[in-house]
């Protein structure tokens, strides 16, 4: 059979990479000599001169291709004849055996459906950097043109721009604030232009308004009239002049378009002082010409990545926004369900994709940087379609101005030299607003949960962001009317401690300084809107109040992609939010971080909060009672590192096999990337974990099995929800709650006070945690109730209906405390720490507390509780009862009676806090106890079962970092 030749393939490959991307049919090279400097007569296989980018090369090799990565390797560090770029990426693709006998003629129909094998080398021949760190990447020709266009776009010029931009940026602040000593009106009026309060904050992210204004006159300079910043100066002036610069921003204004670029810099540049403005021009002049030497101004969105990264610094802007790998990861999880023919123009220009709290434009950009590849690799020209793409389907809002500009300029970047007319980025209208418009409060977003339209800009006839200047309608949003909404939305939320705190009575709604009587009446406004079977909820905070915005707007079909707290997989506040969702979606896709400390488990810049994604698609008809409870949950062990990382992970997490529900998810060799699991909504527990054994064991638990690692069959366990043997306690409010209800007497009977040495108390209470006494099950009372005047009565009826002897762990801190229940040694009141349990029958208390504190019943408890801090597991009161826990009604007599005596010899054995359960010797014992000598389960489960303890107590939300972690997964 006549074998194919490498160059024969190279050709082949050539041609159809060029189909893959609009600009490459001249950028191309395959198999020539005389194009490196210093080595004519070499032969690269492939070089891509990327447009505006840094070039790459594919060295490629027959399978198994033993010498292709050394040949990637030798080809850093040099550089191009033609245009002098060095080349600091390469990728060794490993081509099909089967490929090397296909015919000449069938080559590039068999390379659209080949499985090829590639790897990046970046950095320096001698010393170069591997991705992925071991193996290969599987992928498609359009994986491998996805891969190229991404080592085009250097990271190291990236990091360099952004610390040109930091620095520039922070010294023209200072020099804005040391200057404006004697003019503080000058402040106070850049800060109302951004909607922000007078501050540093402020003047660096004025400062970074104006170098983003200098640097895309630069990228624009040259065409249409528009002057070079060096001819901004004029003859004869060695200063950059205000009026001059001005007088150029207005011609764009008036004659092109990028109002939303030049017209918040011209606004900011206004009421500084001249000299001020001039020795700062000067300096910002500075930081737009290294990063036109840098090729920001003409590489495709340099620039606006540098500008991302920068803002997710949260001393640019007081909030928090979206990685831009995180955007990446989410926007190729949400692009890749769209039903929509990829190389039809038109039918690419009909989407609509919306962000309603745009930020950066992070997610907008991600998403229309997916979106424009798949396009392009059918042939389609990205170029030709921009301009509608701005007018029309991109739709972004936000209450701060400088998050409009920010996003209409990261977006216009794609091609900053096509205009643009009406976009539909708007700033949204906040707070209280003038009379004329008939209007008390707006809602910024969350006005649209009603609303049809983007609402006009505070009464000043500016309705949104525009390519050009002039008037024209609010936009129409009508409801049903989004492709996709993508969104990380606020999470503050409107009540609680956290705002007693710092004083502010409605923190989601302290934005521009709004007064206590607009937060209030805004608070109202939206309880206004809340309607039954919506996802808000006050104590979730507003991004709950967001999925109801997205909910609104997105059209069956359509794609939800969000960003939220962790809380929302198993917060009892975020019920509502996950029964929109069961609802009205299907193929529902939850993303979280299974690593340590809360940062790393975090999507977004700076939050110190553990995230999700939350990925679903909206049911076809009227998306009414027809959704689907299935979940795909993909747990990551870190974050992806980079926008190539993230979408690569975005596709691996999608080619897990349909008849399986767990498996790795891998980059390579790498299998220690993440994991997935395929389970209901109401199957939370799933998410972040690492070890799929440990969820498989939870599952097993919420089903009454012992799905333990390494065995086969499952077992049966005798286990039910708690409600099933009795009832909760009271809620530690009607005990103790001092708010005053309808009688007029206190909500609760009791005041708590501690209980003096020697005195035996009438109303004993466990109400607090205090390490020192809660090592062993069975637990002192810590206080004593005294009963309010008026009360006595009450006091009796609360006595009568929450005393008990058995307590569960409410708090519960896995990583410092042992026990996820206890006794007292005579009934007491159980507080917020430790609530009661009654018992239908007081024989099964003893039972229930040795089950709890087994393995297995810690693992039950963390399965249900919300694990939004590291090393804990939190049980609300209404989320108590579906603890999964022994059946103690199918226990004979006899078991009732060795689970007495059991208790009796455990219940001064002290243990070791539960994350330790891996070396703690009672735990062990216990184990043994409950599940072999009660249960009569045979012995052989002991071993997996030990295996099981560990791997649950190396589970990063488990241990939180802390060093009692089993010693292998300790950092």
């Amino acid at each position: 059979m006549p074998k194919t030749q490498e160059g024969s393939f190279n050709y082949a490959l050539g041609l159809a990479l060029r189909t893959k991307h609009p600009r490459w049919p001249d950028s191309i090279r395959v198999e020539q000599t005389g194009v490196l400097q210093g080595a004519p007569g070499k032969r690269p296989d492939i070089i891509v001169r990327h447009p505006d980018g840094l070039p790459v090369a594919v060295e490629t090799e027959f399978a198994p291709a033993r010498t292709v990565e050394g040949d990637a390797c030798d080809r850093l560090g040099q550089t191009l004849l033609q245009g002098g770029h060095t080349i600091e990426q390469s990728i060794a693709l490993r081509i099909p055996a089967n490929l090397s006998t296909a015919p000449q003629h069938e080559l590039e129909r068999l390379l659209e459906i080949a499985e090829l094998e590639f790897c990046v080398l970046s950095g320096s021949s001698a010393t170069p950097d591997r991705w992925p760190k071991s193996g290969w990447i599987k992928g498609h020709i359009d994986d491998l043109a996805a891969v190229i266009e991404h080592a085009a776009l250097s990271e190291d010029r990236i990091a360099r721009g952004m610390r040109i931009l930091e620095e520039g940026i922070g010294q023209a602040a200072t020099q804005l604030r040391e200057e404006c000593v004697n003019a503080p009106d000058t402040l106070e009026s850049i800060a109302r232009e951004l909607h922000q309060k007078e501050g540093e904050q402020t003047s660096r992210m004025a400062m970074a308004i104006l170098a983003n204004a200098l640097t895309f006159q630069t990228a624009i300079a040259g065409s249409l009239g528009i002057e070079t910043v060096d001819q901004s100066r004029g003859t004869g002036l060695r200063l950059l002049s205000k009026s001059r610069i001005l007088a150029v921003w207005e011609h764009i204004l008036t004659n092109i378009n990028y109002w939303p670029i030049f017209r918040i810099a011209s606004d900011i540049l206004r009421p500084i002082r001249n000299g001020t403005a001039q020795r700062i021009l000067e300096r910002l002049a500075e930081v737009a010409s290294e990063l036109d030497s840098l090729g920001a101004t003409s590489q495709h969105d340099l620039c606006g990545r540098m500008f991302q990264r920068l803002i997710t610094d949260r001393k640019f802007l007081a909030t928090f926004y979206t990685l831009p790998s995180s955007a990446a990861l989410l926007a190729e999880l949400a692009v890749s369900r769209l039903n929509v023919d990829w190389s039809d123009a038109e039918a690419v220009c009909a989407l609509r994709i919306a962000d309603f709290a745009c930020g950066t434009g992070a997610l907008l950009n991600a998403a229309y940087s997916a979106l424009l590849a798949r396009h392009r690799r059918r042939a389609g020209d990205d170029k030709t379609i921009h301009s509608r793409m701005m007018e029309c389907a991109l739709v972004g809002a936000d209450i701060m101005p400088a998050a409009s500009h920010l996003t209409a300029t990261v977006l216009s970047s794609t091609h900053p030299n096509i205009p643009f007319n009406n976009t539909s980025i708007a700033t949204l209208p906040y707070g209280e607003q003038s009379e004329e418009l008939g209007r008390d409060v707006a809602l910024g977003a969350l006005d649209l949960i009603e609303r049809k339209t983007l609402p006009s800009l505070f009464g000043t006839g500016d309705q949104r962001v525009r390519g050009v200047e002039g008037g024209g309608s609010s936009p129409d949003l009508p409801h049903g009317s989004c492709d996709l909404v993508i969104m990380n939305p606020p999470f503050t939320r409107p009540t609680g401690q956290e705002a007693e705190k710092i004083g502010i009575p409605v923190p989601s709604f302290a934005g521009f300084a709004t007064s206590e009587t607009e937060q209030r009446e805004m608070s109202r406004k939206l309880g206004r809107t809340r309607k039954r079977g919506m996802a808000g909820h006050g104590n979730a905070g507003l991004a709950s109040n967001f999925i109801d915005v997205a909910h609104a707007k997105v059209k069956s079909g359509g794609v939800l992609a969000l960003v939220l707290p962790a809380a929302f997989v198993q917060g009892e506040s975020w019920a509502a939010a996950r029964q929109l969702l069961r609802d009205h979606y299907r193929d529902i896709a939850i993303v979280s971080i299974a690593a340590n400390g809360n940062t790393d488990r975090a999507f977004s810049a700076d939050t110190g909060m553990a995230e999700v994604l939350v990925v679903a698609t909206r049911c076809d008809g009227d998306g009414s009672g027809h959704g689907h409870d299935n979940v795909s949950f993909l747990n990551l062990f870190r974050r992806p590192a980079s926008i190539l990382e993230a979408v690569t992970v975005g596709r691996a997490a999608w080619q897990s096999p349909s008849d399986q529900y767990v498996g790795p998810i891998a980059l390579g060799n790498d299998q220690n990337v993440g994991c997935w699991l395929r389970a209901s909504l109401s199957e939370t527990g799933c998410a972040g974990v690492r070890q799929t054994t440990v969820a498989q064991a939870g599952l097993g638990l919420a089903h009454g099995q012992l799905h333990l690692p390494r065995t086969h069959p499952l077992l049966r366990l005798p286990l039910v929800a708690l409600d099933a043997l009795g009832r909760r306690g009271l809620y530690h409010m009607d005990l103790s709650g001092t708010e005053t209800v309808s009688d007029g007497l206190p909500r609760g009977p009791f005041d708590l006070k501690d209980i003096g040495s020697g005195e035996i108390p009438t109303w004993p209470a466990l109400w607090s945690h205090a390490a020192a006494r809660e090592k062993c099950m069975v637990v002192e009372p810590d206080s004593q109730g005294l009963v309010r005047p008026g009360c006595e009565e009450r006091a009796v009826h609360a006595w009568d209906r929450t005393a008990s002897r058995l307590h569960f762990n409410r708090d519960f801190r896995v990583n410092s405390q042992p026990l996820a229940a206890c006794m007292t040694p005579e009934e007491s009141i159980g507080g917020r720490a430790w609530p009661n349990f009654l018992c239908a029958n007081r024989r099964w208390e003893k039972p229930l507390a040795l089950w709890a504190n087994t393995t297995l019943g810690l693992i039950a408890f963390w399965w249900i509780g919300t694990r939004q801090q590291q090393g804990r597991a939190i049980l609300t009161l209404s989320k108590l009862p579906v603890l999964a826990v022994l059946d103690t009604r199918q226990l004979s007599s006899a078991q009732l009676d060795r689970a007495d005596v059991m208790f009796e010899a455990f219940a001064t054995q002290d243990l070791l806090p539960a994350n330790e359960a891996w070396r703690d010797n009672a735990r062990r014992t216990l184990d043994r106890a409950v599940l072999v000598d009660l249960l009569g389960l045979p012995s052989e489960i002991l071993e997996p079962l030990d295996l099981l303890r560990q791997q649950w107590c190396a589970e990063p939300s488990v241990h939180g970092g802390k060093a009692t972690a089993p010693v292998s997964t300790r950092s």
